[in-house]
């Protein structure tokens, strides 16, 4: 009987948005990983309910897909941890020994050479790089304690998603029964129309991504682009950010062979391989695998990534387009609402 009080409703309401607020304010990154918990869970919930559809409980199932995903990730750990060390530790060994350093001056040297009102060394391109690395050398090094931390934050993900997987639906259905009667019809409205906008673009993302990552490792390994493994996971994790992230990947791995090769022998096999993968991905990833379409003018899905870079960096990028999206259902469907009822 107390939940159908309506002072307690609201004060169950109350309290709820108090802890997201805090949680805003005092905890944003454990809000992130929660978010990117959810998100999984989200996506993997279709299987779970398709195996609790053929008879199996709802624990069990939730057991299966998530081991599942975890020996899937350790595989895959297993397979390409050892190649990214290796690609890192080669990175670092061309910074350590100033051949970027050497490279950046000859550049700046030829770009002297083109530009007359331009005196060699007057840029100082060498020098800043120079700053900014041991900058970042220093910054790694104070906030080693917090990357740590940051570390063992990252144990709260699996202990959400299997939670998630578990109680998600129970959860959701808790939640609605705290709506009063007369919004009911309205809440259900939302969240099926929420469900049936952002559910095929997340899952057809993710499958997107996963596949232009393949394509531009394969791509960039036959060119002979160094570093191209950990460039083609960069590659696919950019694809979740619109517009932005293509020109982001691209610009990085032609910035990279660069300075790793010393010259230009391998741009016109970087170009081909990016318009190559782009064409897969527009003419058929996109049509066959994703809809895509969440209804946002392009205008609004770049403000959007713009406002999430601000606000949560390259993670709000991600999540800009579906938390738009997500408040256009709620608008839209609020407006329609009090229209119906000329309120």
């Amino acid at each position: 009987m107390t939940t159908r009080n309506p002072w307690f409703r609201g004060a169950l309401w109350l309290a709820a948005f108090g802890a997201i607020g805090v949680l805003v304010v005092y905890g944003h990154d454990l809000l992130i990983l929660f978010l990117v918990a959810a998100i999984i869970a989200y996506l993997l919930n279709p299987l779970v309910n398709g195996l609790e559809r053929r008879g199996m409980r709802r624990t069990t199932a939730a057991t299966v897909i998530f081991f599942s995903l975890s020996l899937l990730v350790v595989v895959l750990g297993w397979l390409l941890v050892p190649i990214i060390a290796e690609q890192a530790v080669g990175w670092q060994g061309e910074l350590g020994d100033g051949r970027l350093f050497a490279l950046i001056d000859r550049l700046e040297a030829d770009l002297a050479e083109l530009l007359p009102l331009v005196e060699p060394g007057s840029l100082g391109l060498s020098e800043s790089a120079r700053r900014a690395i041991e900058t970042q050398e220093r910054h790694l090094l104070s906030n080693a304690t917090g990357a740590l931390s940051m570390i063992g934050n990252l144990v709260v993900i699996p202990f959400v998603l299997f939670f998630l997987l578990r109680d998600g639906t129970r959860l959701m259905k808790k939640l609605v029964s705290l709506v009063p009667n007369r919004y009911f019809e309205f809440t259900m409205g939302v969240i099926y129309k929420i469900d049936a906008q952002l559910g095929s673009y997340l899952r057809g993302q993710s499958l997107v991504a996963l596949l232009v990552g393949i394509a531009t490792i394969i791509g960039l390994g036959l060119v002979g682009v160094n570093y191209y493994v950990m460039l083609g996971i960069f590659t696919g994790i950019a694809n979740f950010i619109p517009y932005v992230g293509f020109l982001i990947s691209a610009g990085l791995t032609l910035a990279i062979s660069v300075l790793s090769t010393g010259g230009m022998g391998q741009i016109l096999g970087i170009v081909i391989v990016f318009v190559l993968v782009q064409t897969l991905e527009n003419v058929i990833l996109q049509p066959w695998i994703t809809a895509r379409n969440v209804s946002l003018h392009p205008v609004s899905v770049l403000l959007a990534i713009l406002l999430g870079g601000r606000l949560a960096g390259v993670v709000g990028m991600a999540l800009a387009v579906p938390t738009v999206a997500v408040a256009k259902v709620i608008l839209v469907e609020t407006a329609i609402t009090l229209r119906r009822f000329r309120l």
